[in-house]
This record gives C-alpha cells, sequence and structure tokens, in this order.
C-alpha cells in the first residue's frame, strides 16, 4: 500500500492473495477473503475502479529479464535460450489474445455506455483502465 501526495492510498493485491480480517466486537464475523473479493469490496466502497495488472506482462518482462541475463553472461545458445524462446511464443501468443479480449471489453463498454442519456462516469473509468491495461501490455509486448 503506498500514500499518494494527494493523501490517497493505492493498493497492490493478488487476486489470489487471502485475508484475515478479524472483528474484536464480534469474533464470529471474522472471515478469509481472497484479493479479488477485497478489490471488489473496496470498489463498492470507495467509488474507484480498479486498475488490473496482466499475467502476461509480468511473464514477459521475466523472460525478456531471463534473456538479458544469459546474454549478459555471455553465453553460447543452448537448451537454455531454445526453452525461453519457446515460452516466450507461448506468452506471445497469449498476450496476443488478451490484448483482443480486452478489445472486445472495451467495445461492450462503450456500447453499454451508448444506452445512457449522459456518459455514465463508472462505465467511463472502466474504459479508461482497460485502455490503460491494454496499453501498458502492448507496450510491454513491443
Amino acid at each position: 500500500m503506498d500514500k499518494l501526495e494527494n493523501g490517497d492510498y493505492q493498493i497492490f493485491l493478488k487476486k489470489q492473495d487471502r485475508f484475515y480480517f478479524v472483528d474484536s466486537k464480534n469474533p464470529e464475523n471474522n472471515k478469509i477473503m481472497l484479493g479479488k473479493t477485497v478489490a471488489k469490496n473496496l470498489q463498492n466502497q470507495s467509488g474507484s475502479v480498479p486498475l488490473y495488472s496482466n499475467n502476461a506482462k509480468i511473464k514477459l518482462k521475466q523472460l525478456f529479464n531471463e534473456f538479458d541475463f544469459l546474454i549478459s553472461k555471455g553465453l553460447d545458445f543452448d537448451t537454455s535460450f531454445e526453452a525461453i524462446g519457446k515460452e516466450l511464443e507461448q506468452t506471445y501468443y497469449q498476450t496476443e489474445s488478451i490484448l483482443e479480449n480486452l478489445d472486445k471489453k472495451i467495445l461492450e463498454y462503450v456500447e453499454e455506455n451508448k444506452a445512457y442519456a449522459r456518459p455514465n462516469t463508472r462505465i467511463l473509468k472502466t474504459i479508461e483502465n482497460l485502455q490503460k491495461e491494454r496499453t501498458d501490455l502492448h507496450k510491454t509486448l513491443k
């Protein structure tokens, strides 16, 4: 969790992280929630739309770092490079598919927003965040 200059907070959660919430007054209300549930609850309470990072982006960065490491060590082309190359190719195709899905989601939200007499701010923020996610993933891919 980071505190921003304007006093707001920026929180980074993984969807599968587990959080244990304790209610000291009513212990029967104690519960475990996954990160995706915590993000949904925070979204409902704050009205902010979360910005999601993408596993493909993380995987691409990791593969590029592995390639750079092997090259910096002056290693010859061997099975390590070949394995990373195959994994990079699979991740590339997965990323292309994710980009196509993001495009479809953006179009769906644009169409949904057209149904309102005035622009729906929640939908506009969701579109904006999907576009940021898409741009960020596309930059990583290129």
